[in-house]
């Protein structure tokens, strides 16, 4: 599969559930696509006028295709992610959750030292001690030969049923 079949098709899988953004860019990276998820939940009483509680969730997605394998690149694409986690942090009460996650990828092999950065890098972090909620950020490293997901374990809930499904569709 080469790697513009496989954006556009992994674009499609997020489009049924997220707000996708192609050629979009994070800080001074140019980016596949990024893909954006809100959900928000309020309960009422008696009308709209009177809320009892509310809560919002996100979740967004990053696609950075690295020019080279390798772990500068990968720190790279990593502070520009946490920069842009810091300008666009949640200031509503309502907030509960955001979680970012990157995917780095690769159209070569990556070395043992990305690998084990990847599933080593994971931050989560309580926006004013929790009372706006908390971020979690993953970046994944997903090389087109093998797509394989190598990422921390905590994170890969949140992307394996994607790539899994795109898995699926190339046996076939």
């Amino acid at each position: 599969m080469r790697a513009e079949q496989y954006v556009n098709q992994l674009q499609n899988v997020l489009k049924h559930q997220f707000d996708v953004y192609g050629n979009d860019q994070i800080g001074s990276l140019p980016l596949h696509f990024s893909a954006h998820y809100t959900r928000r939940d309020d309960r009422y009483m008696m009308t709209k006028d009177i809320k009892v509680w509310s809560v919002e969730n996100n979740q967004f997605f990053f696609f950075y295709e690295a020019k080279e394998a390798s772990v500068q690149e990968f720190v790279r694409f990593k502070e520009e992610l946490d920069l842009y986690i810091t300008r666009h942090r949640a200031t509503k009460s309502s907030h509960i959750s955001s979680i970012y996650i990157g995917l780095f990828f690769l159209e070569g092999t990556p070395d043992s030292d990305l690998i084990k950065k990847a599933k080593r890098t994971r931050k989560v972090s309580f926006i004013n001690w929790g009372r706006y909620g908390w971020i979690e950020r993953y970046i994944a490293v997903l090389p087109l030969e093998t797509m394989d997901i190598h990422m921390n374990r905590k994170g890969l809930s949140f992307i394996k049923p994607f790539i899994e499904s795109l898995n699926k569709t190339k046996e076939v």
